[in-house]
């Protein structure tokens, strides 16, 4: 797919086996078997989520903060890339506006902890994890990790992932019921 093929608002999300980070970490110390137990546990197929713009530009959650980058087009074909159903022009007006809200704002480490604990407890549970994510009572839309940042910038768009984007994970974002893989 080239990048002209690409829409404002595509969803790209880096599978866990190329990203840099905890995964490879455990996999290659740990051993294979022990990385997948975990990302079994989680649920986890993708580590990291960024939020196409357009003209090659994403906008995305590291941990320095939310930055807008543009990609070589090589670096694209490292994500698996993902479209919203009915996704329309005016949703990708919102988004575009809606980039300097979201622009610098800084990484939400705590976030990032509290998301992976009712996964964890919940053992793959799907009602339980959500009843536990009800049950901590944190919100700090000032700090956002990767795919709260997306879920965030859908719902200032009208649409909503999940109702706390506090919680969204890279793989929510893929198994959305809405959303369908393009690359």
């Amino acid at each position: 797919m080239k990048i002209t093929q690409f829409q404002t608002g595509d969803i790209l999300l880096l599978d866990k086996d190329k990203a840099m980070g905890v995964y490879p970490f455990l996999k290659r110390y740990l051993g294979k078997d022990f990385a997948d137990f975990l990302a079994k546990i989680e649920k986890h197929n993708y580590i990291h989520a960024e939020l196409y713009l357009g003209n090659g530009y994403t906008l995305a959650a590291w941990f320095n903060g939310v930055h807008l980058v543009r990609y070589n087009m090589n670096i694209f074909s490292q994500f698996d890339v993902f479209r919203y159903k009915g996704f329309t022009q005016n949703n990708q007006k919102i988004i575009k506006e809606n980039v300097k809200k979201y622009f610098n704002k800084e990484y939400d480490f705590v976030s990032l902890i509290l998301n992976g604990l009712p996964e964890m407890l919940s053992l793959g549970i799907e009602p339980l994890e959500q009843y536990l994510q009800k049950q901590i009572p944190y919100s700090n839309p000032n700090k956002l990790i990767c795919s709260e940042l997306i879920a965030r910038m859908y719902a200032d768009a009208g649409i909503m992932f999940e109702t706390d984007p506090e919680f969204v994970t890279p793989d929510d974002l893929a198994e959305n019921k809405n959303t369908y893989r393009i690359l």
